[in-house]
């Protein structure tokens, strides 16, 4: 049989004022250790997410430069535009379609190597039209855009593409040329025809393929594309069978620090604008972001020796010659997009100068970011050999 059991009320006992604050402050304690220990996790979770964008980001950049400025001079057959007659019957080119220089730097003012020049916040683009960028060798015209003030511009010049065989050349009022059609030339497309010898910068105004089974397109250098050529046109490349010309692609890009859509606040990134269809610098391409400045020093054979070696690194306001550029030293500093990846104010080092708030060093970031330093010398490879 079941028997019951008696419960004497008044000897049962709940849970004391202070053994139930005791229990308080160990389950506060133990939350607090939790939220300190996923908090931590995530502050380094975005510190490495960081570190890894900006490495994945610098390698990319300094690469993708160093493809583009050793082809700096390209000229197809001719190994450099230097010390060679270019015939331009290019009619009325913008002032800035300067093919000629093969490499152009522009300096921005207060950027010399050592020099203390800390990034401000949601820095605003400027035109390039001010006296923010200098170069030292005069008649080097700088397109007109906007770019992100303290960090240095360059422009390259070069042949692109796989050059096409030139059949033929017809001068006068009715100027063409005939050529592979695997050239891949299109219309209105800046172009260098040459037999390795002489040089000339035409522009196509047409291109027309060729009955079949030719493999080969008439491309017209008439005047009526913009700025078209000369008419009558004088071309001083000759071919022949035993002995053709080529023609090739021209290309000049200039590679510089923007900001998407020119906002203040917008990260800033590398951006690059290509030779357009009427000479002048095309669209804006954004290419990598995160680069917060870009300094470019110019290695320069000054004395002209045999070995053709670098004699000094100095910023192109202080080139006097860009012929004698025979390599380029480029120094990327990267950040990381968002703010908030490590919990205060990183130090670092770029272009000679210590950004950590000590005395005679610049000041620590106003933010608290990721940053790292890239640098890359390239060498011209069209001047370093000789031409």
């Amino acid at each position: 049989m079941m028997q019951r059991t008696a419960i004497d009320i008044s000897k049962s006992h709940g849970l004391s004022l202070i053994e139930l604050l005791v229990s308080m402050v160990l389950g506060l304690t133990l939350a607090t250790g939790v939220v300190q220990i996923y908090t931590g996790s995530n502050t380094t979770e975005r510190d490495r997410e960081a570190r890894q964008r900006i490495q994945e980001n610098g390698r990319f950049a300094t690469n993708f430069l160093s493809q583009e400025v050793r082809m700096a001079g390209y000229l197809g057959c001719l190994s450099s535009i230097e010390g060679i007659s270019v015939n331009n019957i290019l009619d009325g080119p913008p002032a800035t379609f300067q093919p000629q220089f093969g490499v152009q730097g522009w300096e921005a003012a207060g950027t010399n190597p050592g020099v203390i020049n800390n990034g401000a916040l949601n820095a605003a683009v400027v035109s390039t039209n001010t006296a923010e960028w200098t170069n030292g060798e005069a008649g080097h015209v700088i397109p007109t855009f906007n770019a992100v003030p303290n960090s240095d511009i360059i422009r390259i010049w070069n042949a692109a593409g796989t050059p096409g065989l030139v059949t033929s050349i017809t001068e006068g009022l009715a100027a063409s040329i005939q050529a592979e059609s695997d050239a891949g030339i299109a219309a209105n497309d800046f172009l260098i025809i040459s037999d390795c010898e002489q040089a000339d910068f035409v522009q196509a105004c047409s291109v027309t393929a060729d009955a079949g089974p030719a493999t080969t397109s008439t491309i017209a250098l008439s005047s009526a594309c913009n700025p078209g050529n000369d008419s009558p046109a004088t071309i001083s490349s000759v071919t022949s069978v035993a002995d053709p010309a080529e023609v090739v692609r021209l290309e000049g890009t200039i590679f510089y620090v923007g900001k998407r859509g020119d906002v203040a606040t917008n990260p800033s990134s590398l951006f690059r604008r290509q030779l357009s269809a009427t000479g002048t610098a095309g669209v804006a391409e954004e290419l990598i972001e995160g680069v917060e400045s870009m300094q470019i020093l110019y290695g320069i054979n000054i004395d002209l020796d045999v070995r053709n070696t670098v004699d000094a690194y100095v910023p192109a306001n202080l080139v006097t010659e860009f012929s004698k550029v025979i390599s380029v030293r480029i120094s990327l500093l990267m950040q990381s997009i968002e703010d908030g990846s490590v919990p205060a104010p990183q130090a670092y080092t770029f272009d000679g100068v210590i950004y950590d708030g000590g005395t005679g060093n610049g000041s620590l970031p106003a933010d608290t970011r990721v940053r790292r330093v890239f640098t890359n010398t390239i060498s011209l490879r069209n001047r370093a050999l000789g031409t």
